[in-house]
């Protein structure tokens, strides 16, 4: 992946020898240049810029203003910033840094000395690049299931919650599906537990293939499962229940995969605010009363939380 830089200086030889310092060491792939302030904020508005090589004292807008307008935009936080000044006075020096500046070198420099010191911003910036995707992996790890893929109960509370406040905030409709495969404990008594991951990740495949981009489905635990689906009223859910029941009767690998009987599921479903408008978990609880009573009426059939 290429990298950027943008030089910072009103005067055009600086710019230069600041640039053939970088070239000579390799560092950037695309060079920028940009006499103030001004003039570099269009290039900022269109190109990908890693690092910016800045002079403190320009005329329309100096080093110190442009970082004012640098931190106010979130888009630019990851740019690592250096200041140059000829003042070699330390309060300058700790005004560029508190304004954000990653380092602060006087004029003259030497090119040797500003390319180390850009080589070793840029090892650091790598670094956190990389720190920053595991910390993203391991956070999308925490809210999956390891078997299934499917989101897991700690993804389902912190975000159903919010869904649901969303819903009672602007008057939005909220079903939840709960699915349970039927008879599942004597599947694995029959053909073993790892034939019972098998059909339990085949069933969550089938879930996935109902969602729509703003729904999610979840491994509730066990043979259980749970679909939220966002502004979806009680015909919608019903339909989707109904299509994933008959999906999960008449698969052909499930069929196979339990020696040529079909796999059923039970299913439970309930909406906001017509089967509660006493909280997410309630909505969950209807959803699971329901499913049960789909268990007592004989299986393999949709039941609906209204008491």
């Amino acid at each position: 992946m290429s990298n950027s830089v943008l030089i910072i200086d009103d005067s055009p030889l600086l710019r230069q020898k600041v640039v053939e310092s970088l070239r000579g060491a390799c560092l950037f792939d695309n060079y920028f240049e940009a006499n103030d302030g001004f003039s570099a904020i269009k290039v900022l508005s269109r190109e990908e810029i890693d690092m910016l090589i800045c002079d403190v004292m320009m005329p329309k807008m100096d080093g110190f203003k442009l970082m004012e307008m640098l931190n106010k935009e979130k888009r630019f936080e990851d740019i690592m910033v250096i200041m140059l000044s000829a003042n070699r006075g330390i309060f300058d020096k700790i005004k560029g840094l508190e304004s954000g500046a990653i380092d602060y070198m006087t004029k003259p420099f030497h090119p040797h000395e500003l390319a180390l010191r850009v080589s070793i911003l840029l090892r650091m910036k790598g670094l956190q690049k990389e720190l920053k995707a595991k910390i993203v992996e391991l956070e999308r790890v925490t809210v999956l299931d390891a078997l299934t893929g499917l989101y897991n109960q700690r993804y389902l509370y912190d975000t159903l919650r919010r869904e649901y406040n969303r819903s009672e905030r602007f008057n939005l409709k909220l079903s939840l599906i709960i699915l349970d495969i039927d008879n599942f404990k004597d599947v694995n008594d029959t053909f073993g537990h790892q034939r019972g991951d098998v059909i339990i990740k085949e069933v969550a495949r089938l879930l996935q293939t109902m969602l729509r981009g703003y729904d999610f489905a979840v491994r509730y635990g066990g043979d259980e499962f749970i679909i939220v689906l966002s502004q979806s009223t009680v015909i919608g859910a019903h339909i989707v229940a109904e299509r994933l029941r008959k999906m999960i009767e008449e698969n052909p690998l499930l069929i196979k995969l339990n020696g040529g009987k079909s796999v059923t599921a039970s299913i439970g479903v309930s909406t906001f605010p017509d089967d509660t408008k006493e909280g997410y978990e309630a909505l969950i609880n209807r959803a699971d009363q329901a499913l049960y009573k789909a268990k007592r009426e004989g299986r393999n059939r949709v039941a609906y939380g209204r008491l």
